[in-house]
Order: C-alpha cells, then structure tokens, then sequence
C-alpha cells in the first residue's frame, strides 16, 4: 500500500459512483465508473458494489464511502483543550439528548472540532459490511460533505451537491472542513451537479449547538445569501465547471457525460484523497451503536418481592448425608 493510492465511493438510494486514484498517474485519476443501485435491496447493492470494483480495475488499495442520507444532520462544536473523558462524557450526552451517535474529530490550526452527525448508524455499518463483501479492503464510511470539502479549496465558504433526482444536501465549509450540512431541495436543476460557492458566510451563526429547526433556518438563510450573491456578481457563476483541487494537483475539466466529470465524481473524489492519506490523518468516524440485548433489557417491569419471614423447614431426616456415608462402614451385628 504506496501513500496516493486510495478507493472513493459515493453511494445514495439509486446510485453508486466511485474513483481509483494512483501515485504513478499523471492526474491521480486512474478509472471512474457509475451503476444504479437500489440501497434497500441488499443483493441489488451488493452486485452494484462488485461490478463497480471490477470497472475499477479490482483494487486493493484501501476504500471510503461518502454517503448523506435524506434525514442526515451534521453539525461542529469547539472542544479545544478538552480531554479524553470529557469528549466521551459529551458523546454519551449527545447520543441520549439528541440522538447523536456518530462524531468526528478535526483539527483546524490551534482549534479543535468535533463534528456532530446524525444519521442511521445501522445502515452506514450495513454498507460498509457490504462493501467488504464485494471485494473493497480497508473500508470507511464518512458524511459526503466531509469528503467534498477535502477537494474544494481553502476559499470555498458553501458547496451545494446534487446527487440524483430529489436527493440533494448542502454544507457551510471552512478551511477544508464542513462546518454544518443538512438536505436540500434543487426543483428544476440537473443532476449529477455540484456548486461551490466563495461568498463569505458568518461562521458565528455556528459557535453554538442548534436544535433541527434553528440550524434549518441558519442553513436556508446561508443559502439565500449565497444564491443571491451568485446572481449579482458575475464572478461566481454556477453555470461553470467546478474547479476542483485534489492537494495540490488541479483536476482536469471533462464534459458533463464523461464519468470523470466533476460534477459526477465530487464525492467520490474527495472520499479517494481520504481513503489515500493526502488529506491529513485518516480519522474514522466513531458510532455508538447500542446492542439488542442492551436495549432490551430494562424494557420489561420489575419489581421487588419480600421474602418469607418464617423459619426454614426441617429435612424429614434427622440423618445427614456424612452419617449416610459413613455408616456403611461400622461393623454389623448378626442376629444369632
């Protein structure tokens, strides 16, 4: 395994697309492949997942997924200086509060970030077994936004994805790092698509940990700002291709049918500089999944019964079990 070659995967409800980078390519890029999928069938992904390996020519370099479920909620919060039982302590709160089981720690110069996701922890854990199954090796599952955020640039302030027909997300991004995402609506627009947008976004908005609604509402007025200013600056035109940077090395401009596209291989792309070790650590997200057992243990009423107060009865025999076994031995008196 040779630092620079990696696996990224972007996989919705009805496709998968994925990327092979390698070190000794000009580019990076080595193949690119697409298939439909039906994510909850899951014999249908699984032939989706072995074909896309094969038309990547059956790596075995290691393999991230991006995936951003409809209902999927990702948030940040400072936790600089904070120590190791204090960061497990806030993750318990968070997972009996708010139903947050998944988090992520980033680092951003001297602050430290712990990147809160909602999501069904369950299901990334199926497609990830499922990916192994196929044949990928060292498989990771991550937020999309995490890994679209490694390939947008330091300037890049608000990324909009288009994955499929009706599955869409957005994502406030600072430094390389998301700082908030949540799904969107995108009527009328073209997908696969992605638009990356420079405007300046007030990250105060996100200092504190919002509740659905509150960070809904931040999301929709960043959203507002950065349509608005598209439309009047002529500088920031999402009619452009995006200009992706894979650290350090321009990714080349293709046609919007060609799988290598951009606008196709966003994700995929990011998730593949991850998966290669060209952004940093590679910092797995960490679920809390609670077992069955765990679950169903306290479900059941309980109660607690006084015991009986009178004396323990006697055996019926006076003789104990000593007496029993010794009196086999003593000598026997015959009758004459």
């Amino acid at each position: 395994m040779t630092r620079g070659d990696g696996v990224g995967i972007e996989i919705a409800d009805t496709i998968v697309r994925g990327v092979r980078l390698r070190h000794d390519i000009e580019g990076r890029l080595s193949a690119a492949a697409e298939y439909p999928v039906n994510l909850a069938d899951d014999n249908a992904t699984l032939d989706a997942l072995v074909l896309l390996r094969a038309e990547l020519g059956e790596p075995d370099e290691p393999a991230r997924i991006a995936t951003f479920p409809s209902d999927a909620m990702m948030q940040r919060v400072d936790i600089t200086g904070r120590s190791g039982p204090e960061l497990n302590e806030l993750r318990s709160r968070l997972d009996r509060r708010h139903d947050i089981n998944s988090t992520v720690v980033a680092d951003d110069g001297p602050r430290r970030w712990l990147l809160l996701i909602r999501w069904d922890a369950h299901a990334v854990r199926r497609i990830e077994d499922l990916a192994e199954r196929a044949g990928f090796v060292d498989v990771t599952v991550e937020p999309t936004p995490m890994s679209i955020a490694r390939v947008t640039g330091h300037d890049a302030t608000h990324v909009r994805r288009l994955v499929a027909q009706n599955d869409a997300h957005h994502a406030v991004v600072s430094h390389r790092l998301p700082v908030a995402a949540l799904s969107t609506v995108a009527t009328g627009r073209p997908q696969p698509d992605v638009d990356i947008s420079t405007v300046d976004v007030p990250l105060a908005y996100f200092d504190d940990f919002m509740n659905d609604a509150a960070l809904a509402e931040v999301m929709d007025r960043v959203d507002e700002r950065t349509q608005g200013k598209e439309v009047e600056d002529e500088t920031v035109n999402v009619a452009r291709p995006p200009v992706l940077d894979l650290v350090g090395v321009p990714y080349p401009v293709y046609p919007e049918h060609d799988l290598r596209a951009a606008q196709r291989q966003v994700a995929a792309l990011g998730a593949a500089v991850g998966a290669a070790g060209l952004a940093g650590p590679l910092r797995p997200v960490d679920m809390i999944i609670s077992g069955i057992a765990v679950d169903d243990q306290f479900d059941r009423p309980w109660a607690i019964e006084e015991m009986s107060t009178l004396p323990d009865a006697r055996p019926d025999s006076p003789t104990g079990s000593l007496k029993r076994v010794t009196r086999r031995f003593r000598p026997r008196r015959h009758r004459r």
